[in-house]
């Protein structure tokens, strides 16, 4: 256990030295699909480069060892009674921590499954299906071919907020927020995982609204669009909304 707790060290030192460059070099671009899939490769790349191991061959001399079996149990037994705290408790802090995160994030999925089932569903021509919730305060919102949204929004079918969520859908935006949380996890101690985390969810945001507006919706009308949703309530971490992220970005 402590090897792996060493190489997750090591994948959060990359993580951090990687974030920092692209918050450095990229942040502030609006290049949003080149900056997804920097983020992406960030946190995957961080988890596979401690991994990769380089040989070198060199000629060592090992001296013939001296056995002593009592001094050796001895020795055995002195090291197993003067085991550090630390090693037995660092373990269980981090597991601790990776099962709350994991657990936070299945406890999402398991709501946003039992929302859609409880859900009127519309089947649509391109593959989506809109849920129709009770809740009339509830904030539109997609997750992997689910577009969920109130009766109001539904009857309105406005379009905007369809072409929002469908942007999410196509840009399989669901995906990402899935493996990173999963990423997440096992790097919950990590601030830089969580700002990327974030950094993420806004890149996301910003594309969805790019693709409201490539279909011809005016633009003043969905910043209006976006500050009238302000206020539904969202409180579910994995799926994608057009509340979401932080609104004066993005108008």
């Amino acid at each position: 256990m402590l090897e792996f707790l060493i190489y997750d060290l090591k994948v959060a030192v990359l993580i951090a030295v990687f974030y920092m460059f692209y918050r450095l070099l990229l942040a502030k671009e609006t290049f949003h699909r080149v900056n997804r899939i920097v983020l992406l490769l960030t946190a995957l790349a961080s988890f596979v480069l401690p991994l990769c191991v380089i040989t070198t061959h060199k000629t060592v001399v090992m001296p013939m060892p001296v056995i002593d079996v009592e001094l050796g149990a001895a020795v055995i037994e002195e090291e197993v009674s003067n085991v550090p705290f630390w090693q037995i408790a660092l373990p269980i802090l981090f597991i601790i921590g990776m099962a709350v995160t994991l657990a936070n994030t299945l406890w999402s999925v398991c709501k946003i499954l039992t929302l859609i089932r409880h859900s009127e569903q519309h089947p649509q021509a391109d593959g989506t299906t809109i849920c129709v919730t009770g809740n009339a305060e509830q904030a539109p919102f997609s997750w992997m071919h689910y577009i969920v949204m109130n009766r109001s929004d539904y009857d309105i079918c406005d379009a905007a907020i369809l072409a929002h969520e469908r942007g999410h859908i196509r840009l399989r935006h669901s995906w990402d927020v899935l493996l990173v949380d999963i990423l997440t996890a096992f790097q919950w101690f990590n601030p830089a995982i969580w700002m990327l985390r974030s950094d993420l969810r806004a890149i996301h945001e910003y594309e969805a609204d790019g693709a409201v507006l490539s279909q011809g919706i005016n633009a003043r009308q969905y910043q209006y669009l976006l500050i009238t949703k302000a206020g539904g309530i969202g409180g579910y971490s994995l799926a994608n909304g057009i509340t979401h992220s932080a609104l004066k970005n993005r108008i």
